[in-house]
């Protein structure tokens, strides 16, 4: 490793800086490509004891594994947390869960090495321009590309497989392949074909909801974490059919028709499945005349939106005005 006098201090000697939005794992892979080497084997050489794809790293980040990035790159620790999912708090979720589930965050569901959810999603032509994984990929609230206008995928086209990039190396132990992260690691399709184009209002939902994560307020709500914890309890109760609580989603349906439906959570749908319930999601957090009209029209109750948390006082107060 160089030392370098500017820092003062060593890196490491083919480091590469991480690209905007960035999500760390696609970071960590590429650095040990440029190595020439094997993840497992950089990981256990630099960060003994650290688990990196049998985990959800990302999601997980220790105070070890920021030290080590820290002392062998020239990068600063506000720049090393923006990689982590975790730099979402008070943006994204009031509060981290760094031992399981957290709102907003999609699950990856990891076995070994493996993944049984698709959890990761990406952009094709992104992909195409420069082959790396963005944070904002392993969001709920993402479903359109406002750089390329183009909506997201989930998983490959061909095999349908989740996207686990990580394993690309996989193969002979002793051999160190490279190949390019826009790829399927299960069956080497190009993830940069077959890109499908975004409506307007589609881009509109989806540059409105990236601008509220950024700034971190919203013109009505404030807070942008009470936003879309709002935002997040609609989308759930449009997605599920029930007597009691089931109002808002026989509403809508009325109003745009069928609606899809799981018994899993709404988690583990397909971006496909949850496009719709977005759309409509955001028609009913954004505009406020809509929502006044399913009120009246549809009877709908306070209580159906409030049982599992307190609401946004100017979201309550629509209610209360009819």
């Amino acid at each position: 490793m160089p030392f370098i006098d500017s820092l003062q201090k060593n890196i490491w000697a083919l480091y590469i800086p991480p690209f905007p939005d960035e999500l760390f794992s696609s970071w960590y892979l590429r650095l040990t490509q440029a190595h020439a080497v094997k993840s497992h084997s950089f990981g256990k050489y630099y960060f003994p004891g650290q688990q990196f794809w049998t985990r959800d790293v990302d999601n997980m980040p220790t105070d070890y594994l920021r030290k080590i990035i820290f002392d062998s790159t020239p990068l600063t620790y506000n720049t090393i947390e923006s990689l982590f999912l975790t730099s979402y708090q008070s943006y994204l979720f009031e509060n981290h869960n760094p031992n399981g589930f957290t709102s907003g965050i999609l699950p990856l569901g990891i076995v070994h090495r493996k993944r049984k959810h698709k959890g990761l999603l990406y952009c094709p032509n992104c992909l195409k321009n420069n082959p790396y994984y963005k944070k904002k990929w392993r969001l709920t609230i993402s479903y359109v590309c406002c750089d390329c206008g183009v909506l997201l995928k989930d998983c490959c086209p061909e095999c349908k497989n989740p996207i686990v990039f990580h394993r690309l190396e996989q193969g002979d132990k002793n051999k160190v392949t490279i190949l390019s992260l826009s790829l399927c690691s299960h069956c080497n399709y190009d993830l940069t074909e077959n890109s499908v184009k975004a409506t307007q209002i589609q881009l509109l939902n989806q540059s409105n909801i990236n601008n509220i994560l950024q700034v971190g307020y919203s013109d009505h709500i404030q807070y942008s974490f009470h936003y879309f914890h709002l935002f997040q309890n609609i989308t759930n109760l449009l997605s599920r059919r029930n007597n009691t609580w089931g109002r808002l989603r026989k509403a809508c349906e009325f109003e745009f028709g069928p609606l899809p439906e799981r018994e899993e959570n709404f988690y583990f749908w397909s971006v496909e499945e949850r496009l719709p319930l977005f759309e409509i999601a955001c028609k009913i957090t954004n505009d406020h005349s809509f929502l006044k009209y399913l009120i009246v029209n549809y009877n709908l109750r306070l209580s159906e939106f409030s049982k599992d948390y307190k609401l946004p006082y100017s979201f309550e107060k629509i209610f209360k005005d009819y």
